[in-house]
């Protein structure tokens, strides 16, 4: 244990009282070790050690969070949209890792692509065609409602705490 003097260092050693302010700073701002590092000059290794001796256990169990593929499914929509950045997102989902979400985005651009790659054979509608706008309203609101039911089954999902959608993929 080392001798606090008024400020952050003791010799070459930090004192007990600035490595917990750390950690609290970090707990606080969910999980931003390394902007918190660079803010403070602070190592990101000696930070982790300290994360190791003095972060609550609220900490390690929200640090372990899995998500359902209804959340990711949530999270990777709204940074689609705009509503949102990466950065954005994982603070304030309390995402450790920026990869983590791109990994997320891959897979699901990958599934999106897979999905689009059905050959399907469509003329083009036009508001000139006999009933072409009529069509086009039609075509319209059906969007409108598959986006309305993807909405419902992400908030039934959060509510009931169950994945109602259909996972792809041979089964596990």
């Amino acid at each position: 244990m080392s001798k606090e003097i008024k400020g952050e260092k003791y010799g070459r050693h930090y004192l007990e009282s600035f490595k917990k302010s750390i950690v609290a700073e970090i707990e606080r701002e969910g999980h931003a070790i390394k902007m918190v590092c660079e803010r403070h000059n602070l190592s990101v290794n000696t930070v982790h050690r300290w994360i190791d001796n003095y972060a609550s256990s609220n900490y390690f169990e929200s640090k372990r969070k899995r998500r359902s593929p209804a959340e990711k499914n949530k999270i990777i929509r709204e940074i689609i949209s705009g509503r949102s950045t990466i950065g954005e997102a994982q603070l304030k989902y309390q995402i450790d890792c920026r990869d983590t979400i791109t990994l997320w985005l891959r897979e699901y651009k990958k599934a999106q692509r897979e999905l689009s790659a059905i050959p399907v054979e469509t003329k083009a509608v036009t508001d000139q065609q006999p009933g072409g706008a009529e069509i086009l309203k039609e075509l319209e609101m059906a969007r409108v409602k598959i986006r309305a039911l993807e909405i419902m089954i992400d908030i039934a999902g959060d509510q009931f705490k169950v994945d109602i959608r259909k996972k792809f993929g041979a089964k596990q």
